[in-house]
């Protein structure tokens, strides 16, 4: 996808160092340089980006950053991107604490963490995520309102002949505490309720990947997630008050259950910086961010604010 010269590249030109430092010129964030490329900004002496940066937190948007993180590194050969994930929570906790350069959520910081330690943290909302409720294939319910959402989530209703389809047994299946995609599916579509202590449900999962696996192999099955996961050869996904999970209805707001995607840091060093740049240039945000399932923040005709409020962009 890039056309950047790799380093390699620079270094096999004709004319030598001055043509390697002119091709390798720094660049602002979101690519405010016509003729330069965030990812490659070498430091004051010209030399090129290196070392490790720890990225984790929020699985929702994993699969985006793997694949910026891949052609970052095939670009930046000496700097490397480890991904991991944990969800929302671990995310901000390691770039908190200085476990990790970036961390990945789902949610504010301030919904995580004390104000101070968010105020401390430099925020950059890589792009929004719908997010849906899902089932298992089997199920013959393709469509629920927000009320009976919150009966299911809640544990108040249990069978899927109270909302329409054939007897048997709701099975839930819910994410970890401290999961963002969690904490905006209660906020969004359960009006920030929880279920009693006395509701269990079938799992509880720390990823979205788990949570695909876990509705194929579980009949009756219904849970929650982002659309960049959304596969209807593995299972089905609901409307929501008689609206389709889309992008196109989330950037409308007629669909409610969304999120930003944000990457936070602190003290950002270098090579940090440089792919946070990256993740924020003409590469990713014009072509991988919507091939990835997401919505780039420019399209979004609402907004939302920490404390879930939504209002005209």
């Amino acid at each position: 996808m890039s056309d950047s010269l790799s380093r390699r590249s620079f270094l096999s030109l004709a004319g030598g160092a001055a043509a390697a430092l002119a091709g390798l010129g720094l660049v602002g964030c979101g690519g405010s340089n016509a003729g330069a490329d965030p990812s490659k900004s070498p430091s004051p002496a010209g030399t090129p980006l290196s070392g490790t940066v720890n990225c984790s937190g929020a699985t929702s948007f994993q699969p985006l950053v793997e694949a910026a993180a891949k052609k970052f590194e095939d670009e930046n050969p000496d700097v490397t991107i480890a991904i991991t994930g944990g969800g929302s929570g671990q995310g901000l906790s390691d770039v908190r604490d200085g476990k990790a350069q970036i961390g990945r959520s789902d949610v504010f910081a301030e919904e995580k963490l004390d104000a101070s330690d968010a105020a401390a943290l430099t925020d950059h909302t890589v792009c929004v995520v719908g997010m849906g409720p899902i089932v298992n294939s089997k199920v013959d319910v393709d469509d629920l309102t927000t009320d009976q959402l919150k009966g299911i989530f809640t544990g108040q209703i249990t069978d899927w002949s109270e909302v329409g389809g054939t007897a048997g047994k709701i099975q839930v299946i819910e994410r970890k505490a401290g999961s963002g995609t969690r904490a905006t599916f209660e906020a969004a579509a359960l009006g920030g309720d929880k279920a009693p202590d006395t509701f269990a449900p079938v799992a509880e999962e720390d990823s979205s990947g788990t949570v695909v696996e876990k509705i194929q192999q579980t009949e009756g099955s219904i849970s929650y997630l982002a659309f960049s996961y959304f596969d209807d050869t593995k299972f089905k996904a609901l409307k929501v008050d008689g609206v389709k999970a889309t992008a196109d209805n989330v950037c409308n707001g007629t669909f409610k259950i969304w999120a930003y995607e944000h990457m936070y840091t602190k003290d950002a060093d270098e090579a940090t910086q440089a792919f946070i740049d990256y993740m924020m240039s003409d590469k990713v945000q014009g072509s991988m961010v919507e091939a990835q399932g997401f919505i780039p923040a420019g399209d979004m005709k609402v907004k939302k604010d920490a404390s879930g409020a939504i209002t005209n962009a």
